[in-house]
């Protein structure tokens, strides 16, 4: 695992990738300067084009900033945190895919699918997450009639 990742006894937490987090932060900064390059704005800019050049550089601060120290997922003893809680009690199997894992539940009597996207996480985060959810997570999902 790499510094992205932090492992504390049986607590295993993953970090967004800082590159993958810097390339979202340049692209909603520049965005507007597409709207010079479609042609809809007309150059040289006017003072509405600065303050929109202003609002979206601090929206793309704004993003980095929330993200750089937020961690993305949790996995220990209790469950799964990714976006929300998965009690480990519920979670059958763990299946990879091509930056993702698709997580076999039993919640309320039903047996469902849900598919985590990785797509925020490194290469070798991705595949250590592959790892630790197969190794963890591979009962036998139980016969609802």
């Amino acid at each position: 695992m790499n510094d992205s990742t932090d492992t504390t006894g049986e607590q295993h937490v993953f970090y967004s990738s800082k590159p993958r987090l810097v390339h979202m932060a340049i692209n909603i900064a520049i965005a507007p300067a597409l709207l010079y390059l479609l042609g809809a704005w007309a150059w040289p800019p006017t003072l509405p084009h600065y303050i929109v050049f202003a609002i979206t550089f601090a929206m793309a601060l704004q993003y980095a900033r929330q993200r750089w120290k937020l961690p993305r997922l949790v996995l220990d003893e209790s469950g799964l945190t990714c976006g929300r809680f998965y009690p480990a009690d519920n979670i059958y199997k763990a299946e990879s895919s091509i930056r993702s894992v698709t997580l076999t539940l039993l919640t309320d009597g039903r047996v469902k699918t849900k598919v985590i996207s990785l797509g925020w996480a490194s290469r070798e985060d991705c595949q250590a997450i592959q790892q630790l959810l197969a190794a963890r997570f591979q009962r036998e999902v139980p016969q609802i009639d």
